[in-house]
């Protein structure tokens, strides 16, 4: 618990800073550089940024219930999966008006309305399928498909944060942000389930030492 505490404190607080060092003032350094990725493969960009739109997720919530109310030895994990890509999907958002930095002006395809820092696709990434990579390759499901689905879950997610680049809807100080917002929200969600779980986290630190 006290080192899920630190992970969510220090992730915090670099979020914080990067925001407030790049929200009011011109983008320069790694935001400049990443302009030469906008406009590449943005039809393939935009499959991978549409994985994490509204219906999407909504939809893979709704699905990992049903699962949930039937299957109970994956309950905790996706009702710990739903609920903190809920409540962070609000904080991403007020967050977002918060810092009030504009968009890139060279965006490809999509005109987004929102403010940039910090990417709630980046976050979303992070929270939905790299959680999920985490899930699955922990998971007692055979080890073939364990290793051939965690893996594309993963890169799924480095490609969700790339196509934000190549559709020019942020820039790389965004994602970098998206990224850290996406740890606070992983670590309070390890502490929570700690606290009302407590057995299972027991079990859980017990076999990682034995491992």
């Amino acid at each position: 618990m006290i080192r899920f505490a630190g992970i969510a404190l220090v992730a915090a607080i670099l979020y914080a800073a990067l925001g407030l060092a790049v929200s009011h003032a011109p983008p320069q350094g790694i935001d400049l550089a990443g302009r030469a990725l906008a406009g590449e493969a943005p039809r393939v960009a935009l499959v991978f940024t549409e994985s994490c739109w509204f219906a999407v997720l909504v939809t893979f919530g709704v699905v990992g219930l049903v699962v949930a109310a039937f299957v109970r030895g994956w309950r905790e994990r996706i009702l710990t999966a739903v609920l903190t890509t809920l409540i962070f999907w609000k904080v991403s958002d007020v967050l977002k008006n918060l810092f009030h930095r504009p968009r890139p002006p060279y965006w490809q395809v999509i005109h987004e309305s929102t403010f940039s820092y910090s990417s709630g696709h980046a976050m979303f990434a992070t929270i939905v399928y790299w959680l999920w990579a985490y899930f699955v390759w922990n998971s007692g499901l055979p080890r073939g498909l364990r290793v051939t689905v965690a893996p594309l879950l993963a890169l799924w997610g480095c490609g969700v944060i790339w196509s934000r680049l190549a559709l020019g809807a942020h820039y790389v100080t965004d994602l970098v942000g998206g990224v850290l917002l996406g740890i606070v929200a992983l670590a309070l969600a390890a502490i929570v389930r700690g606290a009302i779980f407590p057995s299972r986290a027991r079990e859980r630190a017990s076999a990682s030492r034995l491992g």
